[in-house]
């Protein structure tokens, strides 16, 4: 059973870089936090987000409580798409003392910016997986 712990949360004005990949204008605020998921007690997941604020309130409790796709889906958003970048780094000692591995351990990457039916981008994160524990299954379609 997954779990999730709120290492950090704020409500923010967003950087140069949110504004830019959540297409915000200049000023704009964001939910930004950090989570680590785990998976019958062993850290799988190391998950930092920017979110944009006008969707729906959001706080530390509901994001230990439940996902984040289903408080945005819950906020009225229809998700359409998501784009992924897919990669691979070494633990620094931070992320290796959170996923319980030693630094220099293989960890998964994940980039993703999901987009919602009416092609606002809606959250950002950068995720990072512990190398031993998690895989990507992927089916490709011809368009």
């Amino acid at each position: 059973k997954p779990t999730t712990d709120v290492l950090s949360f704020s409500h923010v004005e967003a950087d140069d870089a949110t504004l830019a990949t959540l297409q915000l204008p200049a000023g704009s605020k964001v939910y930004h936090f950090t989570r680590l998921r785990k998976v019958g007690g062993k850290p799988l997941a190391l998950m930092e987000n920017w979110v944009r604020d006008d969707i729906t309130d959001m706080d530390e409790a509901m994001l230990a409580g439940e996902g984040l796709y289903a408080i945005l889906r819950r906020g009225g958003v229809n998700f359409r798409l998501a784009n992924q970048r897919i990669g691979a780094v070494v633990a620094n000692d931070y992320q290796a003392s959170l996923l319980e591995t030693a630094p220099g351990s293989a960890l998964v990457t994940m980039e993703r910016t999901a987009t919602d039916d009416t092609g606002r981008r809606v959250e950002t994160g950068h995720h990072v997986y512990r190398g031993d524990s998690y895989s990507f299954e992927m089916t490709l379609v011809q368009r």
